[in-house]
């Protein structure tokens, strides 16, 4: 970009608004191409798709990033900046499809959801989808029918979905686990949305009360020994993982991970941080703008990750506390994280 987001953001919106009589005067299929060409000149990797009749006085715009959890936090900036717009109700990511029993084609190639079986396993803290074809593929066109699988699944389940609560996606004979059951693709999003909440707990409901802790102990360098322990080239990080914190993971609204990194050089110091630590816990989760996830003390650190949806709103909720003498050493950073990779690389092996 040439320029900072905001500002891109802010001329895309601006040729969009300008724009809206010229594209109200054309066909709905021809508003989507002249509105891409808008988006286009500002934002790269983002892209327009409508749904509505071709009559219809409004219609969704919807802004989609093709499924990149990369351009994921453009793609909510530019809508949360949106301006009311008349003809248009502007959505985030292509949402699921209403009828997911449906066929498409590819170079004289044509394959139903009905035809691609799907077996649900887990893959760490995310979803594995284990797919086979229920018909006979021609040799030819095994290419093709991998990559009308991805686009039925990214349609029948949503962009969202797709892109953050699934992981691994592989092309099998005989699912890994023989009692899976498969089910036709086009059955298969009651399926999936039973299993994040039945089998991987996702409820989306916020904790409440005391919160469920498990922890580890990790070694880092030295040569370390049978027994777990390291030399003195070495070192070693205790990790405490929230299991309470489960429920709510990768909850389109908890996408950034904010860790607060303090010095802990003292048994008093280590009290004082853990203190703070669990006063912004505290500060962000009665309002439930968030949620500590996990902690590391190592090397004479110890780092609180929070999840959080608002980064801005939440730096200003624990500004007080960022003030306080023990926050000296405080290293603060925030990273995108919707599938909640740095949770569950520790979550899957913390006991």
């Amino acid at each position: 970009m040439s320029s900072t987001p905001s500002l891109e953001i802010a001329a895309f919106w601006r040729d969009f608004y300008d724009a809206q009589a010229s594209l109200q005067a054309q066909r709905l299929i021809e508003r989507v191409e002249s509105a891409n060409e808008i988006i286009e000149r500002h934002l790269a990797g983002l892209a327009l798709e409508m749904s509505g009749g071709e009559d219809d006085a409004v219609v969704d715009l919807i802004v989609t990033a093709h499924g990149s959890t990369d351009n994921f936090p453009l793609l909510m900036q530019v809508v949360a900046a949106a301006p009311v717009l008349p003809s248009y109700r502007v959505r985030a990511f292509r949402e699921r499809t209403t009828q997911p029993d449906f066929p498409i084609g590819m170079d004289g190639f044509e394959l139903a959801t009905s035809d691609v079986l799907i077996a649900c396993g887990q893959d760490d803290g995310q979803a594995a989808l284990e797919i086979r074809f229920g018909r006979e593929i021609p040799e030819d066109y095994w290419d093709h029918a991998r990559n009308m699988a991805f686009i039925m699944l990214d349609h029948v389940l949503g962009e969202y979905d797709f892109a953050v609560k699934v992981g691994a996606v592989d092309f099998v004979e005989e699912a890994s686990d023989p009692l899976t059951a498969w089910i036709p693709l086009s059955q298969f999003a009651p399926v999936f949305d039973r299993y994040w909440v039945d089998t991987l707990g996702r409820t989306s409901d916020f904790p409440m009360g005391e919160h469920e802790w498990s922890g580890m102990t990790l070694s880092f360098g030295g040569k370390g020994g049978g027994d777990g322990d390291t030399d003195e080239t070495g070192d070693t990080a205790i990790v405490m993982v929230n299991r309470s914190a489960n429920p709510v993971a990768m909850r389109a609204d908890l996408t950034y991970a904010l860790s607060l990194d303090l010095a802990v050089g003292t048994r008093d110091a280590l009290a004082a941080v853990q203190d703070l630590q669990d006063q912004a816990a505290t500060l962000l989760a009665l309002p439930q703008l968030g949620i500590m996830a996990y902690t590391m003390t190592r090397a004479g650190r110890r780092k609180a990750v929070y999840y959080v949806g608002d980064e801005q709103l939440a730096k200003q909720v624990l500004a007080p506390l960022l003030l306080r003498d023990e926050a000296e050493s405080l290293e603060l950073t925030i990273a995108f994280d919707p599938a909640w990779s740095g949770y569950f690389e520790f979550a899957v092996h913390c006991e």
